[in-house]
């Protein structure tokens, strides 16, 4: 509800990408203050200063809209690879797009990877990190599964250091969005994946500190 008011308030500063991303910044932030405050979900993170002056990209396990949030508000302008269904979400999507977060079409396959790279090196600064969601979609707490490959891709050609990092915030906020607990998130930043690997060991890797 209070994204759909903020969505509505601030629809004129869709007129400015900064003035977009300033906002979901912030959006971000108050977000994390209320659930600390009005829903008791304490977030258990550091390290962050490792992450502020170095270039990465976050590979993160994702169970509920929180991993959606939690890098706006400590990255101002951090960008997501998200899937393209999320530009017809009613306001969220059109912030998602002004932001200039990384859109592919799942449905292309080898061609969404191809364009998912190309996006990437064109649209991506210096001072920008990356997030992408190496499952794909939301997943139940303590499941394992396995992760998309598509991100060997970016393993391979980028010249990123890619950051696995675990969070288990399923339990405190529903896979749906909708039911938040009391809880507290623990967010585990592991040491980036070196390189060289062939892709089944580097999968492997990654695997194993999601699950």
């Amino acid at each position: 509800m209070m994204s759909i008011i903020i969505g509505l308030f601030f629809f004129p500063v869709l007129i400015s990408a900064s003035l977009t991303r300033s906002v979901s910044h912030k959006w971000a932030l108050t977000t994390i203050y209320l659930l600390k405050k009005v829903c008791k979900v304490e977030i258990d993170i550091d390290n962050l200063k490792n992450f502020y002056n170095n270039q990465v990209l976050f590979a993160v396990r994702h169970e509920s809209v929180l991993e959606t949030i939690l890098f706006l508000a400590y990255f101002p302008d951090i960008k997501y690879i998200v899937k393209r269904e999320l530009l017809y979400v009613p306001f969220y999507g059109l912030f998602v797009w002004r932001c200039g977060h990384i859109i592919i079409d799942r449905k292309a396959g080898s061609k969404s990877i191809f364009l998912m790279l190309k996006k990437i090196k064109f649209n991506l600064t210096k001072q920008e990190n990356l997030v992408l969601f190496p499952h794909g979609t939301r997943i139940k707490p303590c499941s394992n599964i396995s992760i998309k490959p598509g991100i060997y891709a970016l393993y391979k050609n980028l010249n990123l250091p890619i950051i696995p990092v675990y969070m288990n915030s399923g339990h405190v906020w529903d896979k749906k969005g909708f039911i938040k607990r009391p809880g507290k998130v623990k967010v585990i930043f592991f040491d980036s994946i070196g390189r060289g690997y062939n892709k089944k060991d580097f999968l492997n890797i990654l695997n194993l500190k999601l699950n």
